[in-house]
C-alpha cells in the first residue's frame, strides 16, 4: 500500500450530502457548522466568495476553483462578501426524487450566474489521521497538477450524477464519498511546499509520507491505535533496528513513535466519549488496560479527568447558543493547554 493510502486507509465516510447551486447574482448561502464533515465546492462557472464565520476572512473563488473546508466550520457562499447569506436549509429547492441528501438550488437575481457543485461528507472519526487534523480550517486548490485535475474530473461525474439521476445513481454517490476525500487529500499533498499558509505540522508529516517505513508506522498506528504497539515491534514491521526507526520517525514527524501514539489514541478517545461510550469500553479501544490508567493518561493529556470532558461536551451539545461546528479544544492543529505547557 502506497504511504498516502497507509494514513487515510482508516477514514471512512459515514453519510454524505450533495448540492448543484445555479445562482444569479444577488445571491448568498449559509451553511452552518456541521462536526466532522468535509465541505468541498467546486466553482464549475462564475465567480464567488467564501466567508468563514470563526473569523470572517473571505476568500475569492473563480471557475475552476475548489475550496474545502475540512474540519465542518460554519461558513458561506456568496457573490459578494456584503451579500446578505440566506441558510442551506432555508432555501428553497429540489430534492432529487425525495432524496433529503440531494439537493438542487437555483437562487438569486438576475445578474452574473455562477454554478458550484458541493459535496457534504462526514466522516467517521477524522481527527484520528494526523494528516487530516493539521489541515487548516480552509483551503483553496487550484492550478493543473495531476491530483487537481483528477479532483476536477471526479466532480464533474459528481454533477452528472446529480443532474441525472441514473440507475446506480444511489451506490455511486454513496461510494464517491470516500473517493472524493482521497482525491482531495491527493490534490493538497500535491501543493504543500508550495504555499506558504500550509502549516509546519502538514509539512512534517508529507515529508514523513515519503520515507515508506515511517509512512508505514504511521498508518499502523493511526489504523490500530489500541494494539500494544512498543517502538521495537514497529521497527521489526518496517524492518528497520529501533535506533535508526526511533530516530527517522522523530526526525520526520516532529515527536517521538510513542508520543504520536499517545496522542492517536487520546484523539480517538475523545471521539469515544463525546459519543457516549463508557470509560471502560473507551479504555480498551485506546489500548489502556484499566480504566484508571486511561483516566490518568487522558488527564495528564488534556487536563481534565474523561468523565468531566464527557460532561463538558454534552453539556455543549445541549446548548443552543453552541456553536455545532465548533471543535473541542484538543482537536484539529492544537494541543490541550496541559500538552502544550508540558512542551514550553
Amino acid at each position: 500500500m502506497d504511504p498516502l493510502s497507509e494514513l487515510l486507509s482508516s477514514v471512512r465516510a459515514r453519510a454524505a450530502s450533495w448540492a448543484c447551486l445555479d445562482a444569479r447574482a444577488p445571491w448568498g448561502v449559509a451553511l452552518r457548522g456541521r462536526p466532522s464533515t468535509f465541505c468541498i465546492h467546486h466553482v464549475v462557472s462564475g465567480a464567488a466568495w467564501l466567508s468563514t464565520e470563526d473569523d470572517g476572512h473571505a476568500l475569492a473563488l473563480t471557475t475552476g476553483d475548489v475550496v474545502v473546508v475540512p474540519h465542518g466550520g460554519a461558513h458561506s457562499l456568496r457573490d459578494r462578501t456584503d451579500t446578505p447569506a440566506v441558510a442551506l436549509e432555508e432555501l428553497p429547492g429540489v430534492r432529487a426524487r425525495g432524496d433529503a441528501r440531494v439537493w438542487h438550488l437555483t437562487l438569486g437575481g438576475v445578474g452574473t450566474e455562477t454554478r458550484v457543485t458541493s459535496a457534504l461528507v462526514e466522516l467517521e472519526d477524522p481527527f484520528s489521521v494526523p494528516i487530516v487534523s493539521s489541515l487548516p480550517p480552509v483551503f483553496r486548490l487550484a492550478g493543473a497538477g495531476a491530483g487537481q485535475t483528477s479532483l476536477v474530473e471526479q466532480l464533474r461525474l459528481l454533477a452528472r450524477e446529480i443532474a441525472s439521476r441514473p440507475f446506480g445513481s444511489d451506490l455511486v454517490l454513496a461510494r464517491m464519498a470516500d473517493v472524493l476525500f482521497v482525491h482531495v487529500m491527493r490534490a493538497y499533498v500535491e501543493t504543500l511546499g508550495n504555499e506558504p499558509s500550509h502549516s509546519c505540522r502538514s509539512l512534517e508529516l508529507v515529508s514523513a509520507l515519503r520515507d515508506p517505513g515511517v509512512a508505514t508506522a504511521l498508518g499502523l498506528m493511526s489504523r490500530r491505535p489500541e494494539h500494544p504497539w512498543t517502538v521495537a515491534s514497529l521497527a521489526e514491521h518496517v524492518g528497520l533496528s529501533r535506533s535508526a526507526f526511533a530516530a527517522r520517525f522523530t526526525s520526520l514527524v516532529g515527536e517521538p513513535p510513542l508520543g504520536f501514539l499517545t496522542r492517536m489514541r487520546m484523539q480517538r478517545a475523545t471521539t469515544l466519549l463525546r459519543e457516549g461510550a463508557t470509560l471502560a469500553l473507551t479504555s480498551q479501544l485506546t489500548g489502556y488496560g484499566s480504566e484508571a490508567s486511561f483516566s490518568h493518561a487522558f488527564r495528564q493529556w488534556s487536563g481534565m479527568a474523561p468523565g468531566a470532558y464527557r460532561r463538558q461536551q454534552h453539556a455543549g451539545q445541549s446548548n443552543p447558543g453552541t456553536d455545532p461546528g465548533a471543535r473541542p479544544r484538543d482537536e484539529g492543529v492544537q494541543d490541550p493547554p496541559a500538552r502544550r505547557a508540558g512542551r514550553a
